[in-house]
């Protein structure tokens, strides 16, 4: 019997790298985002050790957030 795997470094090279900016919540936690136009983020993925950040609907993995900048 012969058993294929990928080769792990070509998995590596292959993944395309992309820009991801991470988002502070109040709770310490972060929230990775992808900028896809001028004033908006696509959420990848939210890392926090506090229960209750998953349950954000808009930091769901997926959503798109827009931003404004003010002074």
């Amino acid at each position: 019997m012969m058993i294929y795997f990928p080769d792990p470094q070509q998995m590596i090279d292959s993944v395309e790298s992309r820009e991801v900016v991470q988002i502070k919540l109040p709770s310490g936690g972060y929230v990775n985002a992808e900028p896809i136009a001028v004033n908006q983020m696509r959420i990848i993925e939210v890392v926090s050790t506090d229960p209750m950040d998953y349950m954000y609907e808009k930091y769901q993995p997926g959503m798109v957030i827009t931003y404004e900048l003010g002074m």
